[in-house]
């Protein structure tokens, strides 16, 4: 797995306002980080979660089900679910310090397989930074409302600080 799989006009900017506003309503937290244990760190991530309607995260979850066999035809390898979606909403000076999603020593808790990203909104800054294994340079993905992407959970890769704006993703990982 060595390529980015991006997805333009994945819903509509439309249905992207939809689920921004039912982040609007939900409950925002600070998102936390594994490290052995949950906890939040804001010297690692600054980023807050949102808990949304039922409704939306079942609607989010059928089209991400959707895009699903695309993902594992361009990767060559069988998926067979997913983690469920997180509705993240970075403000200005929110980042991500480099982390892999999957994590050799917890696999049994963590069997993902490849991380989906979907934009919802555009900011400054937000850059999702990765590096592929093989290649010098790191691979740079500005925020573009309505963009699903998606790359092996293996991947070091970072979110890098808004810098005006807010920057609203959902994140998902494939099995």
């Amino acid at each position: 797995m060595s390529a980015v799989f991006r997805c333009p006009e994945f819903r509509s900017l439309a249905w992207c306002a939809q689920i921004r506003t039912a982040i609007d309503r939900g409950r925002l937290s600070a998102a936390e980080i594994y490290d052995g244990d949950y906890r939040v760190d804001e010297d690692v991530r600054r980023t807050l979660e949102a808990d949304v309607d039922a409704a939306v995260v079942r609607e989010v979850e059928d089209a991400i089900a959707g895009v699903r066999p695309d993902v594992s035809r361009f990767f060559g390898a069988p998926l067979v679910g997913a983690e469920g979606p997180g509705f993240l909403r970075y403000r200005q000076g929110g980042f991500y310090a480099p982390h892999r999603d999957s994590l050799a020593d917890a696999e049994d808790r963590f069997p993902r397989r490849v991380s989906l990203v979907l934009f919802l909104s555009a900011c400054e800054g937000g850059t999702l930074r990765m590096w592929d294994e093989a290649e010098e340079r790191p691979i740079e993905i500005k925020p573009v409302p309505n963009t699903l992407i998606a790359f092996p959970a293996t991947w070091l890769h970072e979110v890098l600080p808004v810098t005006a704006g807010v920057r609203d993703v959902i994140v998902d990982w494939f099995y």
